[in-house]
């Protein structure tokens, strides 16, 4: 019979898992490599933090995701700098890159409106 004033810890009481003797065995050895007993790495590895991946697409699926719409962002700038270019607006893009420039320094949206402390 469990006897709360012979445990050190009262919180803990004998448990009892199902596990196939090959889940068994690597629970052992994982533990053991962990350097715990068998107890203590599931308790740890179950009810510590989840370790889990977020939700979503893994990082490096983002990071090329990014790059690509990087690419096609820059893209579509040098055909509009070629067009305006062409037509004689070039000023109009240097102003467009200086809005541009102010508002992520500033980390504001892009608007047609001046915004105080920009420069023309």
């Amino acid at each position: 019979m469990y006897s709360e004033s012979s445990d050190p810890d009262p919180r803990r009481r004998p448990r009892s898992v199902m596990a196939s003797d090959s889940e068994w065995d690597r629970i052992r050895e994982r533990a053991n490599a962990a350097g715990m007993s068998i107890s203590s790495f599931i308790c740890l590895r179950t009810t510590g933090p989840d370790r889990s991946p977020p939700p979503g697409p893994p990082p490096q699926a983002i990071a090329a995701r990014l790059e690509r719409i990087e690419t096609a962002v820059l893209t579509l700038a040098e055909v509009e700098r070629r067009r305006l270019a062409e037509r004689g607006e070039a000023d109009d893009w240097e102003t467009a890159l200086r809005k541009v420039g102010f508002r992520l320094r500033t980390e504001r949206p892009v608007s047609g409106d001046p915004e105080e402390g920009e420069q023309p």
